[in-house]
């Protein structure tokens, strides 16, 4: 089964190096897309305004990546038979709609939950259906590379997006903040429409294992467990980051991702080169490992007193040079151990396994929170994080050279 899932992709003839206008204005689209979406990292102090308890705070951040790990054993078989751009138009429009409904529906935990399941629905669709894209549309030896080059927009959104949103929040209230996220999304969804399909054709479908096939097999049980550990950090910083600076009193979200930008850029700009030349593996654990830090750092603001300061800026340095590398790091893994054919089910698997993660991180975060403040939820979450980075370690360490595992030891 697994042999047939990892046939030798057929040579990509004609294929040129160039990048064209059509990758650019994905870029440009996934900048607009990913920009409105991030604005709304302001969404859980929000809620605590509204008076909503941690927990559910917690459990309602959490809905919006939960749903993607429902989806994707559906969502990834579905991009491999029908292509990529219906389902990166049709998630980004869904987040439009439910970024909207944010102004509109009142702050209450059943219907914040309906609305983030709705919103982390269409984010799980775009998210996984546009770095499927750019695999197919990268030329051969380049993917790692211009996954790279595409993160960066994302990486940009992560510092304008929260910016913007400290701005518009306090000229126009949050129902204005709502409005202009939705209204960007929209606007990079009318970007995403001209997208052409570069899905390579297979005769093999049939003969691809499943969603769950592909979690048991080696070579894709590391790539799980390294996504995991990030899910666990990106959950717990998106659902809390914003309601711990409020309990500080600190008006400084806009700057800390400002930090976490700067850093995920530069390294992702380096990170996309290295994956292809010494091996996503070698970069996951140090990726984990930087975020883990950045966790603990922001545990310990409460008691940083006059460096609290310096401590807040290395702890978004610390997280952006993780979250720079691990991205295009996990999904050039998981991409080098399948064929051309089931690319759609094994970044499913990577995004499921992200977002598993992410639900777990943001629960725990706010349970913790709840209960024992936020400084011991940030190390808890720090410590989660080192572990996924051993385990990561530990199930990859034989593994030598990470290349083409399954054809050599899984048929």
């Amino acid at each position: 089964m697994i042999g047939a899932a990892v046939e030798q992709p057929e040579p990509e003839q004609g294929r040129s190096s160039r990048l064209t206008a059509e990758f650019w204005l994905c870029n440009l689209g996934n900048l607009l897309i990913l920009t409105g979406s991030v604005m709304f990292v302001l969404l859980p102090a929000y809620w605590a305004q509204a008076g909503m308890a941690r927990w559910e705070m917690g459990l309602t951040d959490g809905a919006f990546w939960l749903v993607s790990v429902f989806v994707q054993p559906w969502l990834g078989p579905r991009l491999d038979r029908d292509g990529r751009t219906r389902y990166l138009v049709g998630g980004s429009f869904l987040m439009g709609l439910a970024a909207a409904g944010y102004a509109f529906v009142p702050v209450a935990f059943a219907p914040m939950v309906a609305l983030r399941l709705a919103h982390g629905l269409g984010f799980a669709m775009y998210l996984t259906s546009s770095w499927t894209w750019v695999a197919d549309y990268a030329p051969p030896g380049r993917v790692g590379e211009l996954f790279g080059v595409f993160g960066i927009s994302g990486m940009i959104s992560g510092a304008v997006g929260p910016a913007l949103a400290e701005f518009v929040q306090q000229h126009y209230q949050y129902r204005g903040l709502f409005l202009v996220g939705a209204s960007l999304i929209a606007l990079g969804w009318l970007f995403v429409l001209g997208l052409k399909e570069h899905a390579p054709r297979s005769d093999q479908l049939e003969k691809l294992p499943h969603f769950f096939g592909l979690i048991t097999t080696r070579a894709m049980r590391g790539t799980a467990i390294g996504a995991l550990g990030f899910g666990v950090a990106v959950g717990s910083l998106f659902a809390f980051v914003a309601p711990l600076l409020q309990s500080l009193n600190v008006a400084g979200i806009g700057g800390l991702f400002a930090c976490t930008t700067l850093a995920s850029g530069a390294s992702r700009v380096f990170a996309g080169r290295q994956t292809d030349q010494l091996g996503p593996h070698r970069l996951i654990v140090p990726a984990l490992v930087s975020l883990a830090v950045g966790s603990y750092g922001l545990g310990q603001l409460g008691a940083s007193g006059d460096l609290m300061v310096v401590v807040l800026v290395g702890s978004g340095l610390s997280a952006g040079l993780g979250y720079g590398v691990i991205y295009p790091a996990l999904n050039s893994l998981a991409l080098r151990r399948l064929a051309p054919a089931a690319r759609g089910r094994g970044l499913s698997v990577v995004t499921a396994a992200i977002d598993a993660g992410s639900t777990a991180g943001a629960a725990l975060c706010g349970l913790m929170a709840h209960h024992f403040g936020y400084p011991r939820a940030f190390t808890s979450v720090a410590l989660l994080v080192a572990f996924f980075a051993f385990a990561f370690w530990g199930s990859e360490r034989t593994q030598h050279d990470g290349l083409d595992v399954v054809r050599r030891k899984d048929r």
